[in-house]
């Protein structure tokens, strides 16, 4: 595809004597694709968790022009909604991405530029997403902001936004910051003064109070000495967990070691290539590291530490459980030992996503009373619920996604990586000293509760793709509904569109079949990508499994994908 370089957009940009260096090297070696889809494809806008998008020049793409206009309609819309409080602050971090660090001191200097006052943590270092948001809570801030893409390729970075309460801000505030957004057109010209005497370090103590809150979720605090004897490889895929995670399992006593290839910070992931816990490239070198320390559990956080995965060593070999599976573990070890200790409060809540598997909301519950709230996808949404709590007679005991995210805390609301680490290495460490793995507790569940097999199935797409692609397929899935696939009758199907459950309207489908099996379908709301999530029940996983790639395989064929 040719592109037409006289192009208005591309005109303003590329004659632009202001336009930074690297951007202006970038436009001038970019390909007609590139061009095309920096300036004639869909601009950026919120999904699911912020707005992500490839680095480059462009309205398309993601620079720093991208993140002065997400600032600016952010920092306009504080002044409107908290006038009395821009004292109170705003959290700034940033993960270990390209120019992450420099996007972030924007952020801070546009913000002190509105007269609203900007936290940086110590030197601009790389941060945790959940640390922000638990500094955001922490402070009484009226908000917080990460520069991170999360799990995405390196060629990716975005921009999340926090409520007051840590909690990712909901879509119709959003909807006005890109309102605002489209309204600013010069922004390659737009200039601001900087208020340094706004710009202020966060505090030693509020990542202390951080880490404290992470050692008390542990519940044999005592037997600090026999935790040694669980040998945990770890991986922060060259991002923000390295300074947190191993530390903190350290001094609780476990034997940790670190995937030195993954332990510094590199914005390229060359030694893990894709840093989604959830794909196979990021584990080759730590399962390597797994053999060679005869390690009994891999951990791994996601570059900006949020999300969480793991690896099991199980009948001599290592199995990686996904999130599906992880999730029933960590809300039983918890249950179970609050009720161990007669703390379950009263009328708990667990939160879950549509697109998640039953068996944690049924462990939850059937074994323990616990109250569910099903939710769309994203942990905004949860955010949104948890903070209902009070009028809802409700107390939080958990909150989790498939797509290995889990907050069992809720002083952080956005998932933590580091909270289920935590967890997660006390419950092996347990059952290891009964001869048991957590593939062993898991399996346990399956007996009470029935087995379950899970998979989800990613199909991706250029950004420029999805009016192309995505959203066609969507329309057959409706035009043509499905009455019946691989044997089994489709016996209710949930359109979300329009919204359901209390919840707003969202692109969502989810087939119901007859065998207590169902599967869900969704785009992305981040990234150009389409998800579908499959469940399947039967008398063995094996059984359940071979119910799946039937499915699978009907529906591809029935999708033409």
């Amino acid at each position: 595809m040719v592109f037409d370089k006289n192009n208005k957009v591309y005109s303003e940009w590329i004659n632009n004597q202001k336009l930074d260096d690297e951007l202006k090297s970038l436009l001038v070696n970019a390909t007609d694709d590139e061009l095309h889809a920096a300036f004639q494809g869909i601009e950026l806008e919120f999904g699911t968790a912020g707005i992500r998008g490839i680095l480059g020049a462009g309205p398309g793409r993601f620079n720093v022009y991208t993140v002065k206009k997400v600032t600016i309609a952010f920092a306009e819309l504080l002044k409107q909604n908290y006038p009395n409080r821009l004292n109170d602050g705003i959290v700034v971090g940033h993960d270990n991405r390209h120019n992450s660090k420099q996007f972030a001191k924007v952020v801070a200097e546009v913000l002190s530029s509105f007269g609203i006052k900007a936290y940086l943590f110590k030197e601009n270092e790389m941060m945790p997403t959940p640390v922000v948001s638990y500094a955001t809570k922490f402070l009484n801030c009226i908000g917080g902001i990460v520069i991170t893409a999360s799990h995405n390729p390196s060629e990716y970075n975005g921009y999340k936004i926090y409520d007051p309460y840590g909690c990712q801000l909901q879509d119709e505030q959003t909807a006005i910051i890109a309102k605002r957004m489209d309204e600013i057109t010069d922004i390659l010209n737009w200039e601001y003064k900087i208020n340094d005497s706004l710009i202020e370090t966060v505090n030693e103590n509020v990542i202390k109070a951080y880490v404290d809150m992470i050692k008390n979720l542990e519940f044999y605090k005592k037997e600090q000495e026999t935790k040694k004897d669980l040998k945990i490889i770890f991986s922060a895929v060259n991002g923000t967990g390295t300074k947190f995670t191993p530390k903190i399992l350290r001094e609780s006593g476990y034997n940790v070691i670190e995937v030195q290839e993954h332990a510094f910070e590199d914005e390229t992931f060359k030694n893990v290539v894709n840093p989604n816990p959830e794909f196979d490239p990021a584990w080759k070198i730590p399962l390597e590291y797994g053999i060679k320390h005869d390690a009994d559990i891999i951990i791994m956080n996601d570059p900006d530490a949020d999300r969480f995965g793991m690896a099991i060593k199980h009948d001599g070999h290592f199995v990686r459980l996904d999130g599906n599976q992880t999730g029933p573990i960590l809300i039983d070890w918890k249950l179970s030992n609050l009720k161990r200790l007669n703390s379950i409060p009263k009328n708990p809540a667990l939160y879950s996503s549509f697109v998640t598997s039953d068996l944690g909301d049924r462990i939850a519950h059937e074994k323990y009373g616990v109250n569910i709230v099903k939710t769309l996808t994203g942990f905004k949404w949860m955010g949104r619920e948890i903070a209902k709590e009070v009028d809802n007679g409700l107390n939080f005991v958990f909150a989790y996604e498939e797509s290995y995210g889990y907050v069992i805390d809720d002083s952080a609301r956005d998932k933590d990586g580091i909270q289920a680490s935590i967890l997660i290495a006390e419950a092996a460490w347990f059952y290891k000293k009964q001869n048991k793995t957590l593939v062993d507790y898991l399996e346990d569940l399956f007996k009470e509760m029935g087995a379950y097999y899970t998979f989800t199935l990613n199909l991706n797409f250029k950004p420029e793709e999805k009016k192309l692609k995505i959203e066609p397929l969507m329309k057959s899935l409706r035009a043509t509904p499905l009455t019946q696939i691989a044997g089994l009758k489709v016996v209710n199907v949930e359109d979300y569109i329009d919204g359901m459950y209390n919840m707003p309207g969202q692109d969502l489908l989810k087939f119901y079949l007859e065998d207590k099996s169902w599967f869900a379908v969704r785009p992305s709301g981040t990234e150009p990508k389409l998800k579908i999530y499959f469940i399947g029940v039967g008398e063995s996983v094996q059984n359940a499994k071979d119910k799946v790639d039937e499915i699978i395989k009907e529906l591809k064929l029935k999708m033409n994908i």
